[in-house]
């Protein structure tokens, strides 16, 4: 039982989907798709530019709205960083599906950008909001199968020094 436990809890860790440097042209974006596997997953971004004085931003929108987000509309957007030099960004997605998450460079910049960015998915089960019930359970297996192996090996000495 602590074995498929503690193979659930490793299991509900991250996934990395980019760690790269991207060049984005001036007044203009880059995204990358994100496919969101369970319901409430987290999705995380920190973005850093690298060349001088190209702030960007990081927009995250549904798949299916990048059409109107290339045409100029920037409505159904889940989240946005303001425009920086550095940022990061956090946020559910509400359903499983397919999300893209956009570099895109300001509008009045009149450079081209390098953006170091890191995209990753953290599942909805993670290890560090475990319930109070849930640590309970653990806590009270743990213990039980300590104290077993315990007795066990104390029986088993005890029998050798005996015989």
């Amino acid at each position: 039982m602590s074995v498929m436990l503690a193979l659930l809890l490793l299991s509900a860790g991250s996934h990395l989907v980019l760690d790269d440097t991207s060049e984005i042209p001036r007044s203009e974006w880059r995204y990358v798709d994100i496919e969101a596997k369970e319901r409430m997953a987290v999705v995380n971004c920190e973005y850093q530019v690298v060349s001088e004085n190209s702030p960007v931003r990081v927009v995250w929108i549904e798949r299916r709205n990048l059409e109107s987000f290339r045409a100029g509309r920037r409505v159904n957007i889940l989240a946005v960083s303001p425009f920086g030099m550095d940022g990061k960004l956090r946020h559910v997605a509400p359903e499983p599906g397919d999300y893209a998450m956009v570099l895109e460079n300001q509008p009045a910049s009149r450079q081209r950008a390098r953006v170091k960015v890191r995209v990753w998915l953290e599942s909805a089960i993670s290890p560090r909001e475990v319930s109070p019930q849930r640590r309970l359970a653990v806590i009270l297996i743990s213990a039980i199968v300590f104290f077993a192996i315990v007795s066990l090996s104390a029986f088993k000495l005890r029998g050798a020094v005996v015989g």
